[in-house]
């Protein structure tokens, strides 16, 4: 690959493409170089995808300082959660092991004592119907998420726990639930502890005004600074 990139190219986009190469092998260096200096982890992950994913990601945050990181965002994306069939046998399988690496996350971050630094939630497409269609769920609108970390005022739900029943208001038919809560006052409260400005917040959330006022109220309420 070296020798390849050592090549002067005639054509621009040959130019292009190996000066993005070179530059991606480079950073790849040194981020490797940065990651060995990250504490050993005395917390154990699972073997599974997402404790593995978070392991990696805790592992990074213990870089930081080299890395000359001010602010990191990482996701992990799990999918297969669209059960149409055997709701219950999947999300029996698959939410303990959800569980199981949020858990480990957090002894790490303790660790590493950034757990107040961190906050983790979920963010999903689209959210489950409460009521079968036979053999599982299909595509809803309301639903919940978690949020973890040590700024995070925790123990409680936030928004308003729907009434479970078809005579429910909020079902709007075949167990689509209305949110009683948005996303954009779930993703404000999340950006004003990552340090966005309130006056800002409708420039990165064009539709959090349609909820509240950013310059004289706060959404939901689930961080503690």
């Amino acid at each position: 690959v070296d020798d390849l990139l050592a090549v002067q190219q005639s054509h621009i986009f040959r130019r292009e493409y190996s000066r993005r190469l070179r530059s991606a092998i480079d950073a790849q260096a040194v981020f490797v170089d940065a990651l060995q200096t990250s504490p050993t982890l005395t917390t154990t992950f699972s073997p599974g995808y997402f404790s593995q994913s978070l392991r990696q990601i805790a592992r990074v945050i213990g870089a930081r300082d080299t890395l000359g990181a001010m602010r990191q965002t990482f996701f992990v994306t799990v999918g297969g959660w669209d059960h149409h069939d055997n709701v219950i046998d999947n999300q029996a399988a698959m939410l303990p092991a959800i569980s199981q690496g949020l858990a480990e996350f957090r002894d790490a971050l303790v660790e590493l004592g950034v757990f107040s630094d961190v906050t983790t939630f979920t963010t999903s497409d689209f959210g489950r119907t409460l009521t079968s269609n036979g053999k599982g769920s299909d595509h809803g609108w309301g639903g919940h998420h978690i949020v973890m970390g040590g700024a995070v005022n925790g123990g409680s739900i936030y928004g308003d726990y729907p009434i479970l029943s078809p005579a429910s208001p909020l079902d709007v038919g075949r167990g689509v639930y209305a949110p009683t809560t948005s996303v954009d006052e779930y993703f404000a409260e999340l950006a004003l502890w990552f340090g966005v400005a309130p006056s800002d917040l409708s420039t990165i959330l064009p539709n959090v005004t349609n909820f509240y006022s950013p310059s004289v109220s706060k959404p939901i309420g689930f961080m503690k600074n």
